[in-house]
């Protein structure tokens, strides 16, 4: 049997949500594209993740590239056309359909798909872009320093053989650069090798961020029977947290500094914060119909760090089952152990929301907060947009850190970012910290590998260290990392140029900060913009 084989101009590997923005993105150029999923859902975190944007403050008004912003628009003008809907949020500013509060636009992952696959399908009918469906990479062949064939499996066991001028590894686990054979970072760096101030003595590729297998869950009417017991659950229900020593299952949760926690209530009213409403994305006063509320479950209580997800001592796929038996064995204690109102146990209304996800309620893939990142030409690190600490130079809440607002800038920037260095507690050494930065941007550099004249970073898996993706790995800044990668991509087939040598030619670096401009990519914060923040309110969990 004949292999299928395709030739293009550019290869996206990986529907993330960054994948799908370089693939819209290579297309919109006019070039030749491959886009390949692994998942039922194209876009990452932002669906078949299951995780609605984290954002910064100021994403209200600027900081992101037009095109997230067209997105954020679009989303509200949405919800605002139903006749059912109105608009009564009250956890933040802005239209917040879900009215949670981790996020400004908690919207349901089916919104957000069908604006991914609108975004697409332009291409697709054109025949500009071949969307590969229910493919997963298998390997990959390198001929001197490019990358010469990627190859992928598809659910009916046929090799699908894939050439391109340029590869663009938009999975979230960096999957590609380990198939190509090319060095990675992964985990933590030393303190020694950039002189971080959170970084360890000693290395530790195995100290990942935690996984989570996001569960969406619906708050009925009248209570309904439980799932199944897990297997797991007694182990879960007595588990302990290393380092902060509270149960998991509990109320608590990490605190800004490592080693502290909090206390929040299950529901609450008002401006009170919630583990409920963290990430509600169905509000039953936000429709004139009742609708059943709907919650993404992403808390702290079911973020697996038992064992690493990547390159660890256990296979992914099984990590990924025992953090899904985490979910479950929650859901369980939820339903039928939780403290509840009347002084009795449970919340039996508490039910899996089947269809919000495309599944019987779990989440499609499981969240990645951490992936592999290419050994680049510039690395980014947590000394260059570390805000001020404070005296003690300990971290500080958003609201008491002096001169937290003064922007990294680089020279070579090609877009601009901000989230705070949000680390949940690790596999190893179960260090965990929510750290303000300042705003940034990110450099050219870190998109160019040091050693692969072909492949460009689409996803979480640029070239910074393990404390800045914990800055990097949000919504906006995948967006725009998918984006610039395409775009890159596509200067570099113009100019004749590989990306090392577009990086290193200074005329070519100006030349290409224009064209991302002309395509709505700011390079820059605008100091008006960061204005705003002198006058802007935060709380102390926001990031």
């Amino acid at each position: 049997m004949r292999t299928p084989h395709h030739d293009v101009d550019i290869a996206v590997i990986g529907a993330s949500l960054g994948g799908v923005l370089a693939a819209w993105r290579a297309c919109e150029a006019g070039r030749r594209v491959v886009l390949t999923n692994e998942f039922a859902w194209i876009g990452g975190q932002l669906t078949a993740q299951g995780v609605p944007p984290d954002e910064h403050r100021l994403i209200e008004f600027g900081g992101a590239s037009e095109s997230y912003l067209a997105f954020r628009r679009t989303m509200r003008a949405y919800y605002l056309a139903l006749d059912d809907f109105v608009d009564r949020t009250e956890m933040t500013e802005g239209c917040n359909p879900g009215d949670g509060w981790v996020s400004r636009l908690c919207i349901e992952p089916t919104v957000a798909l069908a604006y991914l696959e609108n975004l697409l399908s332009p291409h697709i009918k054109s025949g500009r872009l071949v969307l590969l469906r229910d493919v997963r990479l298998i390997g990959a062949d390198q001929d001197g320093r490019s990358i010469r064939e990627v190859r992928c499996l598809s659910a009916a066991g046929e090799t699908v053989s894939i050439h391109a001028r340029l590869f663009l590894d938009a999975t979230d686990t960096g999957e590609l650069i380990q198939a190509a054979g090319l060095p990675y970072r992964l985990g933590k760096e030393s303190h020694a090798e950039f002189g971080e101030r959170d970084a360890p003595e000693a290395a530790d590729r195995l100290d990942q961020q935690p996984c989570t297998v996001v569960v969406a869950l619906a708050r009925t009417d009248k209570p309904l029977a439980p799932i199944r017991q897990p297997a797991s659950y007694a182990e879960w229900r007595q588990y302990r947290l290393p380092h902060y020593g509270y149960l998991l299952f509990s109320n608590s949760i990490p605190g800004a500094g490592s080693g502290k926690s909090i206390e929040l209530p299950l529901f609450g009213e008002g401006q009170t914060l919630d583990l409920w409403r963290y990430r509600r994305i169905v509000s039953s006063r936000n429709w004139r119909t009742p609708r059943d509320e709907i919650s993404l479950i992403n808390w702290a209580q079911n973020d697996y760090a038992i064992s690493p997800l990547l390159d660890g001592p256990i296979p992914e796929s099984d990590v990924v089952a025992a953090a899904k038996e985490l979910t479950a064995s929650l859901v369980y204690w939820l339903q039928t152990d939780a403290p509840n109102a009347e002084d009795g146990r449970g919340h039996p209304q508490l039910q899996l929301a089947a269809d919000a996800l495309g599944t019987d309620g779990f989440a499609q893939q499981v969240y990645v907060r951490e992936s592999r990142r290419i050994v680049g030409i510039e690395c980014l690190t947590q000394s260059q947009i570390l805000a001020q600490p404070t005296e003690g130079g300990a971290a500080a809440p958003n609201a008491v850190v002096p001169n937290a607002f003064i922007p990294f800038h680089a020279n070579n920037s090609v877009g601009v970012a901000w989230y705070n260095m949000d680390i949940h507690p690790t596999c190893v050494s179960g260090h965990g910290i929510n750290a303000m930065v300042r705003p940034f941007t990110l450099p050219l550099g870190c998109f160019v590998p040091r050693d692969c004249d072909n492949l460009i970073p689409a996803c979480k898996n640029i070239s910074v260290t393990h404390l800045v993706n914990a800055a990097t790995r949000t919504h906006p800044t995948e967006w725009l990392i998918g984006e610039v990668a395409a775009l890159l991509a596509d200067y570099a087939l113009t100019c004749g140029q590989t990306p090392a040598g577009i990086h290193a030619g200074h005329e070519r670096v100006r030349e290409f900060q224009r064209k991302l401009s002309a395509a709505g990519i700011p390079i820059r914060w605008d100091d008006a913009l960061l204005q705003r923040l002198t006058n802007m309110p935060a709380h102390s969990l926001e990031v």
